[in-house]
C-alpha cells in the first residue's frame, strides 16, 4: 500500500459494528391516514418522504446500518405493504422481509420476529424500533444502542429507551424511573418503575417539572431469548398461538398458519409485556427525537422560513404565519392567514387548521367508507 492509500485510510473512518449476534427489527406499516393526502392505506407514513427527500423507512434502515451489515436488518410488515417497501429499500435481502398475514398491533409483531431470529441465532440480540420516527443524529443514536445492546446481553433484561422531554406532551406515553444502575452496561441504566399512559397537560407539566420521567419511544433492545420467555411468563395466549403458527408454516400450510395469526390477541407490547415484567430497564436517549405523529409535528422539526412556516414545493405566501404547506402536486399560494395545514398531493389536497391536525385521519376514513 503506498503513502497515498494509507493516508486515504486513515482519513476514513471505519463504521463502529457491534457483534454478529446483533439485529434490528423495524416494525413497519400502518393504514396512511394521520398523514393523508401523501400518505395512503397502501403507502402508509413509513414509506413517504416526510421529512426530507428520503423516505422515513429509509433513514430508518441507514441508522442501522451504522451499527449491523444490511443481511441483519429485518423489516416486518404487512403482505399490501410489501411492493413500496422493496421500491424503498431495493438492496434489503427478499428474505429480510417478515411478512404478517395481518396486523395485530406490536406484541405478535415483536413475538413474530423474535421466534424467527431465535431459530436462526439462539443468542441473537434484537433491536427493535419504529419505522417512521425523527432522529436528525444518527450518530448520537449509535452509540445509544451499542451501550443498550451491552446491558441485554450481560443480563436477562429488556431495555427500553427513553427520551427525556423537553416540553410538557400530552401525546406521548411517559416511563417513570426507578433506581439507577450501571451494572449492566457503561452508562447509566435505571429500572423501570411503571409506565404511564399519555397524560393530560397538567400532568404532563408535572411530569416535566419533577424529573424522573422519560418519553416512550417504543424502542426496545432485548436478547430474543429472554423476550419470548417474556411473553410465555407473560403472555402465554400470545407465546403458544405464535408456535401453533410456526408449526403450520413448517407443515407447509399457509392458509391454517394465516388463519392462526388472524386470531391472535391484538394488544402492544408495551402494555401486554413490559408494563408486567420485572426485568425491565430504560437507557435514556442522548439524541433527538420525534414520532413526526401528526402534520404540525413538522414545525418542530423542518426548517422554517421567517414568519415560521415549514414549506416544501412550489409555494408564495404572503401575509401567512405559523403554516404546515406542502406542494407535491400543484403550486400553492397563500393570503393573510395563520395555523394552517395545507397539503396538496396527486391524493388529494388537505386544508386544515392547525389544531386539528390530530383528526386528520376522521377524513381519511371518511374517504375510505365512501369509496
Amino acid at each position: 500500500m503506498n503513502g497515498k492509500a494509507k493516508a486515504e485510510r486513515k482519513k476514513t473512518p471505519r463504521k463502529r459494528q457491534v457483534s454478529g449476534d446483533t439485529y434490528f427489527v423495524i416494525m413497519a406499516g400502518g393504514k396512511g391516514e394521520r398523514f393523508w393526502p401523501l400518505s395512503t392505506e397502501l403507502v402508509p407514513k413509513p414509506f413517504v418522504s416526510i421529512t426530507g427527500k428520503k423516505t422515513l423507512i429509509e433513514l430508518t434502515v441507514e441508522r442501522a446500518r451504522r451499527i449491523v451489515p444490511l443481511e441483519r436488518i429485518f423489516v416486518v410488515l404487512g403482505r399490501e405493504h410489501l411492493p413500496v417497501a422493496r421500491k424503498c429499500l431495493p438492496r434489503l435481502p427478499r428474505g429480510n422481509f417478515i411478512i404478517e398475514p395481518e396486523g395485530r398491533d406490536t406484541a405478535p409483531c415483536v413475538g413474530l420476529a423474535a421466534m424467527m431470529l431465535y431459530r436462526l441465532n439462539p443468542n441473537a440480540v434484537m433491536v427493535v424500533l419504529p419505522s417512521d420516527h425523527y432522529v436528525p443524529d444518527p450518530a448520537a443514536f449509535s452509540r445509544c444502542i451499542r451501550e443498550t445492546v451491552k446491558s441485554a446481553r450481560r443480563g436477562d433484561h429488556l431495555v427500553t429507551i427513553g427520551v427525556p422531554p423537553t416540553r410538557p406532551e400530552t401525546g406521548y406515553g411517559y416511563i417513570k424511573t426507578g433506581r439507577k444502575i450501571s451494572e449492566p452496561s457503561d452508562a447509566d441504566c435505571f429500572e423501570v418503575a411503571r409506565y404511564v399512559e399519555k397524560p393530560n397537560l397538567p400532568k404532563a407539566r408535572r411530569y416535566l417539572k419533577d424529573g424522573g420521567y422519560f418519553w416512550n419511544a417504543g424502542i426496545f433492545v432485548w436478547r430474543a431469548a429472554v423476550l419470548l420467555e417474556g411473553l410465555k411468563n407473560h403472555m402465554s395466549d400470545l407465546h403458544s398461538g405464535l408456535l401453533d403458527f410456526y408449526e403450520a408454516l413448517a407443515a407447509g400450510d399457509r392458509a391454517t398458519a394465516d388463519a392462526i395469526f388472524a386470531g391472535l390477541r391484538r394488544v402492544s407490547i408495551d402494555y401486554g409485556l413490559m408494563e408486567k415484567a420485572t426485568n425491565v430497564l430504560v437507557m435514556p436517549a442522548p439524541f433527538t427525537w420525534d414520532d413526526v405523529g401528526t402534520w404540525t409535528s413538522l414545525l418542530r422539526v423542518l426548517p422554517k422560513d421567517e414568519t415560521d412556516n415549514v414549506l416544501r414545493g412550489k409555494t408564495l405566501t404572503l401575509d401567512t404565519d405559523n403554516c404546515v404547506i406542502i406542494a407535491d402536486a400543484t403550486p400553492v399560494a397563500t393570503l393573510g392567514v395563520s395555523n394552517l395545514v395545507i397539503i396538496a398531493s396527486k391524493n388529494g389536497i388537505l386544508i386544515c387548521d392547525a389544531s386539528k391536525a390530530q383528526e386528520v385521519r376522521q377524513i381519511a376514513k371518511a374517504l375510505g367508507k365512501k369509496q
